[in-house]
């Protein structure tokens, strides 16, 4: 194993211990209440405020506001963890643009910028959602809501007239390709197949709450989402893409080393459900075979044998077979977030995992960037194990 992965390794005991510490100075949110009666203002009003439209069409994305630090709170954090937290930066004039910069952990993606096509005017905040709208009589405006570790990029129409094509141009290095992976998530990698980003499956509601048809196309680095506006559909409408950042593992990663990088997707299948699941899953209290939809595993994310860090999750599969794990009452992430592992190969045969945390426990940048780098030590050592043990006969020789 290189030696920066080593190094990466031992920093787990003791950042590990810090969370423990620490998990307990979490704040809740405050519950954002149910969403209310449309009031009687006129639909290009309504888009106006972000806020309040969210509030109304679909208050628990408004819990999920993350404000990303600023400059002089990116330098304490990086003086404090010695690695740079996720960044937003997302200029006044929307004509400029935002830029995006991932937390500084293996695995997690590369900066890019991204311009909204249907941006207008200046930029406006409530409650760390940025708006642009192009004024009063607007028939839509754009909004760029911060999450953890990535931004919701949402559209909200007021009208038809408003059209049913909303694109956002990415800056994205030549040769650029995406992929749909096992799990539902499209990512974006380079010409090399190193992982950029993840933009995650569309959605839109009318203020009926009536979920409509949409979906995404690519030419080229520009995303474009077209949605499916009827008679019926009651305006304003809501539609998001969402670019956030997560883990993915492989060999071709400098200085990633692995006996089989190029091990197939059905020899990894056999070797986990070959009865030795704890042998390569990195987590204490893993079962030793592998575990079963509805099973509950009582998970312990602590390296000390005398210090419990309850991480209970249910076990559950997704599309394509990826395994998640639902976090449970207790779990120190905060019941109800959910991890999803994704093993593929890209077109040039390398495996690779893919891991996507949704976290339900914002602790703040500092936490965060800690909890990234344990999260990253466990996920590349599980890889590293599959990769080095899974059978090679797909054509994976050492590199």
């Amino acid at each position: 194993m290189p030696i920066s992965h080593r190094h990466k390794l031992r920093l787990l005991s003791a950042a590990l211990a810090v969370v423990a510490t620490a998990a307990s100075a979490f704040i809740q949110l405050p519950a954002v209440a149910s969403a209310a009666t449309p009031d009687s203002g006129s639909p290009e009003s309504l888009i106006a405020d972000p806020v309040a439209l969210l509030g109304r069409l679909a208050p628990e994305l408004l819990r999920q506001t993350s404000v990303p630090p600023g400059q002089a709170q990116t330098a304490e954090i990086a003086a404090q963890t010695g690695a740079m937290p996720f960044t937003a930066g997302i200029a006044a004039d929307a004509a400029a643009g935002i830029r995006l910069s991932p937390a500084q952990t293996e695995g997690t993606g590369q900066p890019v910028g991204v311009t909204i096509d249907d941006a207008r005017g200046q930029a406006r905040q409530s409650d760390g959602i940025t708006s642009f709208t192009a004024g009063p009589e607007a028939q839509a405006a754009a909004y760029v809501q911060p999450i953890m570790n990535g931004v919701r990029l949402m559209t909200a129409i007021a009208s038809p007239s408003a059209g049913d094509d909303f694109s956002y141009r990415f800056d994205l290095p030549e040769g650029s390709s995406t992929r749909t992976i096992p799990g539902g998530d499209t990512i974006v990698t380079d010409a090399a197949f190193h992982y950029i980003g993840t933009v995650e499956a569309p959605w839109a509601i009318d203020s009926a709450g009536q979920p409509l048809e949409t979906g995404y196309s690519w030419s080229g680095s520009t995303l474009t989402q077209h949605v499916e506006l009827a008679d019926d559909t009651v305006y304003p409408v809501l539609i998001d893409p969402v670019w956030f950042y997560s883990y993915d593992f492989s060999a071709t990663l400098p200085g990633y080393h692995a006996v089989h990088p190029t091990a197939s997707e059905s020899a990894v299948d056999r070797l986990l459900h070959g009865g030795c699941f704890n042998c390569y899953f990195p987590i204490s209290g893993a079962p030793r075979t592998y575990p079963v939809d509805g099973q509950i595993l009582p998970l312990n994310a602590s390296p000390f044998s005398l210090e419990a860090l309850a991480a209970p999750v249910r076990m559950q599969t997704a599309n394509g077979g990826a395994m998640q794990f639902l976090a449970q009452a207790g779990h120190f992430d905060g019941a109800g977030s959910l991890i999803t592992f994704s093993w593929y190969n890209d077109p040039s045969g390398y495996l690779h995992l893919y891991v996507h945390a949704k976290i339900m426990r914002d602790l703040g940048p500092t936490l965060n960037i800690i909890n990234s780098r344990i999260a990253g030590a466990n996920w590349l050592l599980y890889w590293q194990r599959v990769a080095d043990n899974a059978n090679g006969s797909s054509g994976g020789g050492g590199v």
